[in-house]
This record gives C-alpha cells, structure tokens and sequence, in this order.
C-alpha cells in the first residue's frame, strides 16, 4: 500500500492513500500507519497533541534545510582562532525572515511531488 496522504477536504473528511496526491508521507520511521478514524497515527505513542499540531500538513512533514559552513579566515588566508578559547570561528550561512523577521538556516517544505533538490535551491 502506498503511503500518500492529502490534507482535510471540505467538510473536515480526511482522505488517505490518495494517489493523486503525489506527497510522500513515509516517516523516517517506516511507514505510516492510519487509525480507525482514517488519520495518520503517531508511531512514537500517544503525546497529546490532538490534530495536526503546528504541522502544515497530516503526517510526516518533510523539510529540506541545507547546513553550509566555512572556517572564518584572516586576509592572509589562515583560520582565524576566538581570542578567548583558541579555537577556530565556524562561519555559517543564515537568513532573516521575512515573515518574523527571525534569523533562520535556509531551506523549506518540501511541496507535493518536488524534489529535495528543487526545494533547497527554492529556500
């Protein structure tokens, strides 16, 4: 069984396995499982959280968020050492965003049938 999930249609009817959906609900759990009332169940146990939660969408919600570090380096090319440990500064890339005006590293949900790929350079 293929393990595609589409969010609540109208009238708050939830349709599962629908293959028109494309959107990959597979956990890096394993496979999803569907309770008696056709919504995904949690296949860590019960945390009381009821519906959704925060989450965009029912089930797995798969995010890509690339990491892209470098060593901070002086203008004669060598790593450049904190003044008070001694130890190499780890450079970052990180964005503000829009929405909150937070810093945050880049990336994004992964859309219904996109690539990893396509979302990170999207981010």
């Amino acid at each position: 069984m293929d393990c595609l999930f589409t969010s609540l249609q109208a009238g708050g009817v939830y349709s599962a396995f629908r293959p028109e959906g494309r959107v990959n609900r597979v956990s890096h759990d394993g496979e999803y499982l569907v309770g008696e009332d056709d919504r995904p169940v949690n296949r860590m146990g019960r945390t009381g959280v009821m519906g959704r939660g925060v989450l965009g969408r029912w089930g797995p919600n798969h995010a890509a968020d690339p990491i892209v570090t470098r060593w901070k380096r002086g203008n004669d090319g060598d790593k450049v050492k904190d003044d008070k440990s001694g130890k190499n500064i780890l450079e970052f890339v990180s964005i503000q965003r829009r929405d909150n005006g937070q810093w945050a590293i880049p990336g994004g949900m992964v859309d219904p049938g996109e690539k990893v790929s396509t979302t990170v350079k999207r981010g």
